[in-house]
């Protein structure tokens, strides 16, 4: 018997085909619109992503500067005059201040009024203010690396710090060593030279009336410290037995407890400091009253700031805000706020 064969137009036939072929068309459009969908998503996060880390990228780019800086407690520049700065040929360290936006100083915290920690633990300072001035007028950030005084030397040296702020005082052999700022001054113009004395302890008070009266004494002195010279100068000079002792320590608190303990009869100091000591020594220490003649010294007035030897282009700029604050007397206005902080009197 012939079995019939099926054609196009065998109802049972057309609808088998029939469904069929709906259902593998809805599954194929269903799978393409599903592909569509994760691919559309997928094109939004990360449309999302380059847009939102494209706006990170330009954030960082925008230094912290003036009110917004990391020590924006220092100083206020909003409403002081700065000096017009052509930094278009920039080279070497201050290129790279500028590329980073970041300048970072090193500093000895124990040298007030120039630079001390206050009681609630922040740096401070008239140095301290003038770096973050100095730092305002190029419009970046300012970053302080605090340690022991020689070690600031080091730093500028290795290329840790861009610039050090630290006390210093122009000496030949620094000159020779580093690219130094002109000088500031923290007194008026009717007072302007820095006094320099020792203190000893009160057990020794009246003991002391001039520079001879210290031969045969053991003295501290910071290392590497415009004192240390000052001693060296008039001190050791007038002994020519070499019975005096010029003992060099790394930090003005290690000095402080050496007196405290007797294993020194006096320490060299700046007078600001020599009296924020006395006042804070519960009564412990007493200045002498002897200075160090300060007119041998009179073509170097004033503290400076360094920098790596050779970097001039950093060391001009400086110079030109530098210039700029002594123009205006501004470094005067800051050394009193940063006394009256210390808690130095006059």
């Amino acid at each position: 018997m012939m079995r019939r064969r099926r054609t196009e137009s065998d109802p049972r036939r057309r609808h088998h085909t029939k469904t069929y072929s709906i259902k593998s068309i809805n599954e194929r459009e269903i799978i393409k619109m599903f592909k569509k969908i994760i691919a559309s998503v997928l094109m939004l996060a990360l449309a999302v992503c380059l847009v939102s880390c494209g706006s990170k990228k330009e954030e960082s780019k925008e230094p912290k500067t003036g009110t917004t800086s990391t020590y924006a407690y220092l100083l206020d520049t909003t409403n002081m005059e700065k000096p017009e700065l052509d930094l278009s040929g920039a080279t070497g360290v201050l290129k790279s201040v500028l590329d980073s936006g970041v300048l970072t100083i090193a500093t000895s915290p124990d040298y007030p009024a120039a630079e001390f920690v206050t009681e609630d633990g922040t740096v401070y300072g008239s140095e301290m203010m003038l770096a973050k001035y100095v730092a305002d007028c190029l419009g970046v950030d300012l970053a302080i690396e605090t340690m022991e005084f020689s070690g600031t030397f080091a730093a500028v040296d290795t290329g840790k710090v861009d610039m050090a702020f630290s006390g210093y005082g122009w000496k030949a052999d620094r000159a020779e060593q580093y690219e130094l700022t002109v000088g500031y001054v923290g007194e008026d113009e009717e007072d302007s030279t820095s006094n320099h004395t020792l203190i000893t302890t009160v057990e020794n008070e009246g003991k002391f009336n001039s520079l001879a009266d210290f031969v045969g004494t053991h003295i501290y002195a910071q290392a590497a410290s415009l004192q240390e010279m000052y001693v060296e100068d008039q001190i050791l000079t007038l002994d020519p037995d070499g019975t005096t002792t010029l003992e060099l320590v790394s930090t003005l608190d290690q000095a402080v407890l050496g007196l405290q303990a007797g294993k020194c009869d006096v320490i060299a100091l700046d007078e600001d400091t020599a009296k924020q000591y006395v006042a804070t020594s519960d009564g412990k220490f007493v200045l002498t009253g002897v200075l160090f003649d300060m007119s041998l010294y009179q073509e170097y007035e004033g503290n400076v700031a360094l920098a790596k030897k050779g970097e001039t282009s950093l060391i001009n700029v400086v110079n030109k805000i530098i210039e700029f604050v002594n123009e205006k007397n501004y470094y005067f206005d800051m050394y009193e706020v940063a006394k009256e902080q210390a808690g130095i009197e006059e």
